[in-house]
């Protein structure tokens, strides 16, 4: 299926940068060429943790507070298809994600994929939202690096030249992880600090290994790490100053994402930036 925009975005038209109608565009490109935007990926993309989710997504459960459903609203591109998927893994890009949002019109892709593959999210559970031991926590973070080293290469390799080959025309934007706690002994933190050191260390990993695939596939990587430098979880100030969701038991698998103030002031101006 071929998810076009949420209905917040449905009822703007659609037109062509630079034309001077409306809303000012974040971005100005010029008036004769046609932006067909693709945004593809994992929760990152999907904004699982932002709220506002689009009850027609499903388990995807794409929120209209993610990065590129607000880029979308300020730019307007000529077309917007949105795939990007809660819980995605680098065969769900290639298998369903890439035949649905892209063709041969493609001129502009973003994605943000390989945090699952690696085990990120067990990571995350078996670290911080459960409170493993530390042998536990040891041992997923050190299989996660394992995994990282050996076979996320390929993995990704296979996943951009997928992207490459539906979309030859199309700039290719591979957006990276934030870190997703801060270091430190800030009041309020319940989260060992070793624990967060260990798990920003992995996304490190994870986003070397992205950007030199990226690279080698001839796409920009985007780091948005300095974008959410100071707002991690146990940011110095609390959690007014934190752009990533903490536990919430209710819905786990909105734990440990960037929120909204994370989709729009983290990403989204990295984002802007890039195209720009």
């Amino acid at each position: 299926m071929r998810h076009q925009l949420l209905a917040t975005l449905v009822t703007v038209p659609l037109v062509t940068f630079g034309t001077g109608t409306g809303t000012a565009p974040a971005t100005t490109r010029p008036t004769a060429m046609q932006v067909h935007y693709a945004a593809l990926g994992d929760s990152f993309s999907s904004g699982s943790g932002a709220g506002d989710y689009d009850p027609d997504s499903g388990l995807c459960r794409r929120s209209a507070n993610s990065h590129p459903i607000l880029w979308a609203r300020a730019n307007r591109p000529d077309s917007f298809r949105y795939e990007a998927c809660g819980g995605a893994v680098t065969d769900d890009v290639v298998e369903r994600q890439v035949p649905d949002a892209l063709d041969g019109d493609t001129t502009l892709v973003t994605v943000t994929i390989g945090g699952n593959d690696a085990g990120f999210e067990a990571a995350v559970v078996n670290c911080v939202v459960v409170g493993g031991e530390a042998e536990d926590c040891s041992r997923v973070l050190d299989d996660a690096g394992r995994f990282v080293d050996q076979r996320l290469p390929g993995k990704l390799a296979w996943t951009y030249g997928a992207i490459r080959a539906a979309a030859p025309a199309a700039e290719v934007l591979v957006v990276g992880y934030p870190h997703l706690f801060e270091a430190g002994h800030p009041s309020g933190c319940d989260v060992a600090e070793w624990r967060r050191k260990r798990m920003n260390l992995l996304a490190d990993h994870i986003n070397t290994v992205i950007r030199e695939q990226a690279e080698n596939a001839g796409f920009r990587y985007v780091d948005v790490r300095d974008a959410f430098a100071g707002h991690g979880v146990c940011a110095t100030g609390g959690i007014q100053r934190e752009w990533v969701t903490r536990i919430m038991p209710a819905n786990t698998w909105q734990s440990y994402h960037p929120n909204r103030r994370g989709q729009s002031s983290g990403y989204l101006p990295v984002l802007g930036a890039a195209i720009g």
